[in-house]
């Protein structure tokens, strides 16, 4: 009778030890070290520094004929950046042997996923029936330069910005994702913040993020992250968000290019009108000219002497 004890205390105590063992562990992974802290103050001060003063500001001081090269310049460099950013939370990742889940890149098929799907597929139809709309009306299309106006320089000119401009929705999409609601969410939460204090903070830090738009764009971009951070939380993964948050940037760079492209052709036409007209009202100037400059004839003195 008693070897049955015996062996069930001893399995009793290697389960008991597997937990400990297994507890601690999910304590190291998810302890938050220095590294974190780097990403922080990158996420929080460092990258919005770098795109306000490193990134806009050069857009600003651009000549005309250097502001291309400028800009995909710079769509190329925040591309880079944001891929680094993320390989760097990947490795620390596996580094320390964190749950993929904890920072949302496990697909979940919920209710919450599928309403959000839902909802996207409604707002991305009626988006795309009024984009046809402002696309076909002049009117429409220059409210959309007055929105955007404090973003022209950033906007793409030509196709093969607009090109490098999808590249960078996409990677925005991804990696802001990851960055900002994924890994920014799962830290501030490890620091003891409460969840919803968590989704605010983070929604502030991606706002800020942002900072080259101005306030308007600050307080545009803190709503957007507050909305993404939300959907992440309804669908407990990161993809719904990576979809939604891409499709804007898409949207938004291909209405700005457009929009845009309308002006110059409008301010192209009103050139040409005007230089039409001064060349009319110079060949006028000129059909006067002999009349007014005519040598007059002599009169004959009819007088018979």
């Amino acid at each position: 009778m008693g070897r049955p004890s015996i062996s069930r205390s001893r399995s009793a105590a290697r389960i008991a030890s597997y937990d400990a063992r297994r507890h601690a562990t999910s304590r190291y992974a998810d302890a938050v070290i220095w590294l974190d802290y780097v990403m922080l103050v990158l996420l929080a001060a460092l990258f919005p520094i770098w795109a306000a003063s490193f990134g806009y500001r050069r857009l600003r001081r651009a000549t005309p004929e250097d502001l291309p090269r400028v800009r995909l310049q710079l769509y190329r460099r925040a591309i880079g950046i944001q891929w680094t950013l993320v390989a760097i939370v990947i490795a620390l990742w596996i580094a320390r042997g964190r749950s993929w889940l904890d920072l949302g890149l496990v697909p979940r098929l919920t209710g919450g996923l599928i309403g959000v799907l839902v909802g996207m597929a409604v707002i991305v139809a009626l988006v795309w029936r009024q984009r046809r709309m402002v696309l076909g009306d002049d009117g429409a299309l220059e409210g959309v330069r007055n929105q955007l106006k404090n973003l022209e320089l950033m906007m793409p000119a030509s196709r093969h910005e607009l090109t490098w401009f999808y590249r960078l929705s996409l990677t925005a999409g991804i990696c802001e994702e990851v960055l900002y609601r994924g890994y920014l969410l799962w830290a501030l939460g490890e620091l003891g913040l409460p969840p919803l204090w968590a989704l605010g903070v983070a929604a502030v830090m991606f706002g800020i993020g942002h900072s080259y738009q101005g306030w308007r764009g600050i307080i545009l971009t803190t709503a957007v992250g507050a909305f993404l951070g939300m959907i992440y939380g309804v669908t407990s993964s990161l993809f719904a968000p990576m979809a939604f948050h891409a499709l804007m940037d898409v949207h938004s760079g291909h209405l700005g290019y457009a929009a845009f492209a309308r002006g110059r052709e409008e301010r192209a036409e009103r050139e040409a009108e005007e230089r039409a007209r001064e060349r009319l009202a110079a060949l006028e100037d000129s059909d006067r000219e002999p009349a007014r400059d005519a040598p007059v004839a002599p009169e004959i003195d009819e007088t018979v002497v």
